[in-house]
């Protein structure tokens, strides 16, 4: 029998940046209170998939990052009109 020593982890990480210029004061806020957000599209999610959101008005851009991607932070983004070729993929 073989028996594994270490960490070992099925989750993945992700990112994304996109320029507050190309963004209304909805999206932002929907994109910070993304959890509670999400339900109205049918998409779930609890504290364990939030993702951490930057906002950086010296850059101009709102960035998010998640090391549990179990939140559909792409088809979100889409439902709250985003379009895709404004968001940078990390």
């Amino acid at each position: 029998m073989k028996i594994r020593n270490g960490f070992v982890s099925n989750s993945s990480s992700s990112s994304f940046c996109i320029k507050l210029d190309n963004l209304t004061y909805s999206q932002v806020s929907n994109i910070e209170n993304h959890i509670e957000a999400g339900e109205g599209f049918g998409i779930y999610g609890d504290n364990y998939d939030r993702w951490d959101i930057c906002i950086n008005r010296e850059n101009n851009e709102i960035t998010g990052f998640t090391i549990m991607d179990n939140f559909d932070m792409a088809k979100f983004l889409s439902c709250i009109g985003i379009p895709e070729g404004f968001i940078e993929w990390g």
